[in-house]
């Protein structure tokens, strides 16, 4: 005789059983056969050219990275060279990395590192991944309700025994108000579960008549649809606490007792609000329903916590929203959601959401102007505050994907095609460059390690992170590409003035004094000023114009000047500036004897050195440093501590204000001049766009009043 709980087995479970174990088994047939994948990380965010890099390295060590026996000719000279001398100071979390000053021993551990670790690195997302793009598992009505159906008035079954699979039953408002009722005063579990019941029902709202023939609930009024959504959002948190309270430990972490029977006995209602909400989710695009979704779901996380499955997929659905939402106020919430994610989980929960945030920032930051801007820097501020909950996590990640980044930068260098440095020279790389920038700036802020005491554990990243930097920047060397070295210098001044290192710049930019940008006349043309601060990239037009050489020469004086007023009160400026000053003035002798010259001798030369308004700005320049220098060395003259007494050279005019310094002065002023030049490209840009949608219109309007002619007609 067949048992009862076998015969309920197969009327409520046997089906979705099946279908479960013959997903598994394609999945596993998948896996053994190993030939389709989803796209790597690298694919998917760097485009064909890391395909095609990944090919080469698939060949094996020996082209990709070369062998041990010719390290030296992969790594001599040239960028390559710095970027991976810069991780020779650098201890990974299992391996120290070590390069020898001499001899290949160094350079060929170097080289087995990467060809050990290259492909766990760009594959990370590859494996035990395979099934996360597959929909959550959801669960029944008749296993949600499992337990409740005896405290229910209803019916689930006909008098012949039948599941009544197509006679659905209408869900109103006054059966609505009587599970809020029982919710509020009671925290009734038999609400909770038919609230839940007709939430699945609500997020299956207009989906194929197949998913939705076995929901015990229909809903047709937008209205009911909209109270059974805001109704499980507010109630299901309160009710949860209420019967397996969260707990809040010392260090912040919330968790539950996952032992509690009336977890065990809530988990299928768990499962499926899981299920749910994700799928809720992905289908919303209403900026307040988003929000409270993602307001519930942080409330909720410790008690998802043991679904991993759902909790990943969870994490990557909102990060989608934090990176993707228009309004300011979700992507606020969308960050709070992730932020505790990291904060209540464990390492790997950490690692998650490092990696997503990362993830998703790269994906989003492709195209970058003036209006996507703002966006992406909002999710470099925030995704970098992750990495101060964990400085071994944060270590080992940032590591790896700064590594990441000199591998792309030294197949650009080793494998010279034509579109080699496409890999590099884009806005996804150097946005990346500046986040991890970001990152070492604020956990290696020196008043942050002065209030803790000791050094952070990232700054050892420092030095490979400033080598990757500069050797990007001279990648190529072409005029097209200043606004790329422009921006990145500006992120290398930051991380500067935030960790208070000294990282040698002037080099950079004095070099492009000798470029035919600066040293030949610009042609003249009605171009409007080029926007430095939101390109890398100067289009064909602006080349050889006269407007782009002056905004190229703004830049280098912004730049000099920026770099010196890091140091405007350090003891040692009038050593510092020597080099520039004599750069500088080396220069304006130049351009004084070309445009000095006789006309039969000189005259092409003088025609080619034009740019006299730029000669003045450099001796001005030049006065500012000698102005300053004479400040500093009148200052010094009253000390009594030698250049070994660093504690001394640390204070010395610690009581003096930076702007209160002559540099200072200057450069306070130029700032404000260059906002002032922004916020009016800013409001040009919008006025042009408004023309735009203006214009757009006014055709609309034409096109339906052709249309209204031809029906009189």
């Amino acid at each position: 005789m067949v048992q009862k709980s076998t015969k309920k087995f197969q009327k409520n479970h046997l089906k979705r059983t099946i279908g479960q174990r013959k997903q598994v088994q394609a999945y596993k047939k998948k896996i053994a056969k190993g030939n389709k994948r989803k796209p790597t990380a690298e694919e998917e965010y760097y485009g064909d050219e890391a395909e095609s890099a990944k090919r080469q390295r698939s060949r094996g060590s020996e082209q990709a990275l070369g062998k041990d026996t010719n390290a030296k000719e992969l790594f001599a000279g040239g960028v390559q060279d710095n970027v991976e001398e810069a991780f020779a100071g650098v201890k990974n979390k299992k391996k120290i990395l070590k390069v020898a000053d001499d001899g290949e021993d160094g350079v060929a551990d170097f080289t087995r590192f990467l060809d050990q670790d290259d492909q766990d690195l760009l594959n990370e997302e590859n494996h035990s991944e395979g099934s996360d793009n597959d929909e959550y598992d959801e669960v029944e009505d008749e296993e949600i309700l499992d337990g409740a159906d005896e405290e229910s008035d209803e019916e689930p079954q006909s008098k012949n025994g039948k599941n009544r699979e197509n006679d659905k039953e209408e869900l109103t408002g006054k059966v609505i108000a009587k599970w809020r009722k029982s919710l509020t005063e009671d925290k009734s579990l038999r609400a909770l579960k038919q609230v839940a019941v007709a939430f699945r029902a609500a997020v299956h709202v207009g989906k194929d008549e197949s998913e939705t023939m076995k929901f015990k609930y229909a809903i047709t009024d937008p209205e009911t649809y909209n109270d059974v959504v805001m109704l499980t959002l507010t109630q299901f948190p309160e009710v949860l606490n209420h019967h397996i309270p969260v707990i809040t430990s010392s260090g912040g972490r919330r968790t539950i007792a996952t032992t509690n029977k009336k977890y065990q006995q809530l988990a299928p209602v768990l499962k499926s609000l899981s299920a749910n909400l994700l799928r809720l989710l992905s289908d919303l695009s209403e900026p307040k329903t988003v929000t409270a979704v993602l307001i519930a779901g942080e409330k909720l996380l410790p008690y998802f916590a043991s679904f991993r499955r759902f909790v990943k997929q969870f994490i990557k659905a909102v990060v989608d929203v934090w990176s993707t939402a228009p309004d300011e106020s979700t992507r606020l919430m969308a960050w709070v959601v992730i932020r505790s994610a990291a904060e209540f989980g464990d390492k790997g929960m950490l690692e998650l959401c490092m990696k997503t945030s990362y993830a998703g920032m790269i994906k989003n930051c492709r195209h970058t102007s003036i209006h996507t801007i703002p966006l992406i820097n909002f999710m470099k501020n925030t995704a970098a505050t992750l990495y101060a909950l964990d400085r071994e996590v944060a270590y080992q990640t940032a590591f790896d994907y700064i590594r990441q980044l000199a591998i792309h930068l030294r197949n650009s260098v080793v494998h010279k095609t034509k579109d080699s440095y496409k890999a590099v020279y884009n806005w996804q790389y150097i946005h990346s460059l500046d986040f991890w920038r970001r990152v070492l700036s604020h956990q290696c802020d020196t008043a942050k390690e002065e209030k803790e005491g000791k050094e952070s554990a990232l700054r050892p990243l420092i030095y490979p992170l400033v080598q990757l930097i500069l050797g990007a920047m001279r990648l190529i060397p072409a005029a097209q590409y200043f606004p790329l070295r422009f921006t990145l210098f500006r992120s290398l001044i930051d991380l500067s003035r935030d960790a208070d290192v000294y990282i040698p710049l002037l080099p950079t930019i004095t070099e492009l004094l000798t470029s035919t940008t600066i040293t030949r006349s610009g042609k003249p043309s009605t171009l409007r000023p080029f926007d430095f601060e939101h390109n890398i990239r100067a289009n064909a037009a602006y080349l050889g114009t006269r407007i782009y050489q002056t905004g190229v020469c703004e830049q280098i004086i912004e730049c000099i000047l920026e770099f010196y007023g890091l140091y405007a009160k350090h003891v040692s400026f009038p050593e510092l500036v020597v080099p520039c000053v004599i750069t500088l003035k080396r220069y304006a002798r130049r351009k004084d004897r070309l445009s000095t010259a006789t006309p039969e001798k000189g005259r092409k030369k003088a025609k080619k050195h034009e740019n006299f308004t730029f000669h003045k700005q450099l001796l001005e320049v030049v006065e500012k440093l000698e102005v300053n220098s004479k400040f500093i060395q009148d200052r010094r003259k009253i000390v009594e501590f030698s250049p070994e007494n660093h504690e001394q050279v640390k204070q010395f005019l610690k009581d003096v204000a930076w702007d209160k310094s002559p540099l200072g002065q200057y450069l306070k002023i130029q700032r404000e001049v260059k906002e002032e030049r922004l916020r009016i490209l800013r409001a040009s840009m919008e006025k042009e766009g408004e023309k735009q949608d203006a214009d757009e219109d006014d055709v609309m309007d034409e096109v339906e009043g052709d249309d209204d002619d031809d029906g009189e007609e």
